[in-house]
């Protein structure tokens, strides 16, 4: 289900199919392996630009309610009042998982213990 994602290179502003950052590759996941609705873009927010990125965040939860980690549910990663990363829950195996993109390790997923436990805050989001 995610493989192709775990082949896939970081890359910013990356929207596929080859190369995604933590929200492109949120969206593709989110329309091509839960087949729903497709997130906007956000491509043009430049690298760093934390505060950016969090208007988008903000911007997309008003229709997301906050929830426990489920699949599908976007892991957003809270720096006090900055979003400053983001990853898509999904099963792996029977575990619940959190599957990441970053510059550091780029794609991967982590348990949602493990990804809790590599950030400070994590909220869950999710519109189903």
């Amino acid at each position: 289900m995610i493989e192709h994602y775990l082949d896939c290179r970081h890359e910013f502003g990356g929207r596929g199919p080859t190369a995604f950052d933590c929200w492109g590759q949120v969206r593709d996941v989110r329309a091509n392996v839960f087949g729903w609705e497709w997130l906007p873009s956000y491509g043009a927010i430049a690298d760093g630009d934390k505060r950016a990125f969090t208007d988008a965040c903000v911007k997309e939860r008003v229709a997301f309610q906050e929830v426990a980690a489920t699949p599908g549910a976007i892991a957003t990663v809270w720096r006090h009042r900055l979003c400053v990363h983001v990853g898509i829950v999904v099963l792996v195996d029977g575990i619940l998982a959190v599957l990441e993109t970053n510059p550091g390790s780029g794609p991967r997923w982590l348990s949602v213990a493990d990804f809790e436990r590599q950030y400070l805050k994590v909220i869950y989001y999710h519109d189903r």
